[in-house]
């Protein structure tokens, strides 16, 4: 088998693919959710919210009894575009095989939530399929550029926008010399970073792992020994800044809080809302007001696995030390927001008095995401927003 491999995808039907398919729900605020599943019954919100997993494995066995989704007959690769109003992403969508994650031909850079990473275990197991791609980022290829823009000049089998508010297209390519030829230029690059999915694809180890313990005549060749991605070239990938929410600010005053983070930091109050422009430099929302903060001195030498990640250094000098908060994965006390919301969703939560500060970030650059799964080391949890995303549900690859 190749490094990147085509599969028999399961997909909806061309009329039902707008309705069937799902972006990450962090996009979608309860009223739509709701809206959404009493208007399309066949959405896999239906299935993702039920909290009886007999139920949920229910109704993904209708959808395939009554063709809402349909298994190709063909190994295929799928070629992707994602398109915003100021940006548009093309990739593909194949299978890597689990043990080049294990190998680190396919590299991580995030740490997980455990809980999370269970959930996401529990639904592919129920379903015995995997739903949506973890989307990862390659190192650009010239051939493999072109390779696509061939494909794309036809028809694509899908083209809606969906809920994410975001334009979704989809060709199949299933000519047999085309996805010889894609395959054999994957295994030249050989190299692909998870940008985002890091819980999804410890679930499908862990599953993985599960399903050999099942089955005495275990070969490596069974489908679960793959997962489908969602692979994009790195300079078309977008990461959005991906802000934090305090909930107290620790018995402080904001005066004296203010006191406290000027020991480290260059603090300026602004009469507008602040998103910073460069590393090293954050908003921050408190009491009505905004500040731009920006760090007084280069980090220490010691902290090798901070440098050049705000994310980190905001933790190590403000979030830690001032207001007391320690591990992000399991601090109740810290949330976290995505860009795409705007600097008002910020103002909003804490206006409302569901945070008591908010920071904006500087976005994290794809070359650090790299630069930290090459050299071994993890971000912390919510350190990137990929946006756009793939959707759920408009491939999926089933272990049947």
């Amino acid at each position: 088998m190749y490094f990147i491999n085509p599969f028999k995808g399961l997909r909806p039907t061309e009329e039902k693919a707008s309705s069937v398919s799902i972006p990450s729900t962090d996009h979608l605020s309860e009223e739509v959710i709701t809206k959404h599943k009493k208007n399309n019954p066949w959405s896999y919100l239906n299935i993702f919210s039920n909290k009886i997993l007999s139920k949920a494995k229910e109704q993904f066995e209708l959808m395939k009894n009554n063709s809402i989704i349909k298994k190709d007959a063909t190994n295929s690769f799928y070629i992707y575009k994602i398109s915003t109003e100021n940006h548009s992403q093309v990739g593909i969508i194949g299978t890597a095989k689990l043990s080049a994650y294990d190998n680190l031909h396919i590299r991580g850079h995030e740490e997980i939530y455990l809980e999370r990473s269970q959930k996401r275990f529990d639904q592919i197991n129920n379903l015995n399929a995997q739903i949506g791609p973890i989307y990862v980022v390659h190192p650009d290829d010239t051939k493999l550029t072109e390779m696509i823009n061939k494909q794309i000049v036809s028809k694509p089998v899908y083209s809606f926008d969906s809920l994410d508010k975001c334009h979704h297209e989809l060709w199949v390519m299933n000519e047999e010399s085309a996805v010889l030829k894609t395959s054999e230029i994957f295994n030249t690059i050989n190299r692909i970073y998870i940008a985002d999915g890091h819980h999804r694809i410890e679930a499908l180890s862990k599953f993985a792992e599960f399903k050999k313990h099942q089955n005495p005549s275990h070969t490596g060749k069974e489908a679960y020994n793959y997962f489908m991605v969602a692979i994009f070239p790195k300079s078309q990938a977008r990461i959005l800044d991906y802000n934090r929410l305090i909930k107290d600010l620790y018995g402080y005053s904001p005066k004296d809080f203010i006191k406290q983070i000027k020991k480290n930091f260059f603090v300026t109050k602004k009469d507008s809302p602040f998103k910073p422009s460069e590393p090293r430099s954050f908003g921050m929302y408190l009491d009505k007001n905004w500040y731009s903060i920006k760090l007084k001195k280069n980090p220490e030498q010691n902290l090798f696995s901070i440098i050049n990640l705000d994310i980190n250094l905001l933790h190590h000098y403000l979030l830690e030390p001032i207001l007391g908060v320690e591990d992000p994965r399991y601090d109740k006390r810290i949330d976290f927001i995505a860009g795409f919301h705007g600097l008002e969703s910020i103002e909003k939560k804490v206006n409302s008095g569901e945070a008591k500060v908010g920071f904006a970030l500087f976005a994290t650059r794809i070359e650090d995401v790299i630069d930290f799964a090459d050299q071994k080391l993890t971000m912390p949890p919510k350190s990137t927003w990929f946006d756009p995303k793939p959707l759920d549900g408009l491939v999926a690859y089933d272990f049947e």
